[in-house]
């Protein structure tokens, strides 16, 4: 079925875009990010939870670091531990 022409100058269309224009993967991309846009998720659901397990461990990892590095600076500035281990 053809798609309705635009009379110049009397009408003109309204809404219309130059999807046909561009290439596929273009269009693909325009596609999967109106879907992700438009779609209702769940933070309910099994895969979520996974998520939110591997980012509370990358989390905790970030911050044992930051412990870690802090307190062996300040451990390394101690006189008596300094002394200890010969530094």
């Amino acid at each position: 079925m053809a798609a309705p022409q635009a009379v110049v100058g009397d009408e003109k269309e309204v809404g219309t875009s130059h999807i046909h224009d561009i290439d596929n993967s273009s269009s693909d991309a325009i596609l999967l990010a109106t879907e992700a846009d438009t779609t209702k998720y769940s933070p309910w659901t099994g895969a979520m939870f996974r998520l939110y397990g591997v980012l509370a461990i990358a989390y905790l990892c970030g911050c044992l670091n930051g412990f870690d590095g802090s307190l062996m600076g300040a451990i390394n500035a101690m006189k008596p531990y300094q002394n200890y281990y010969g530094m």
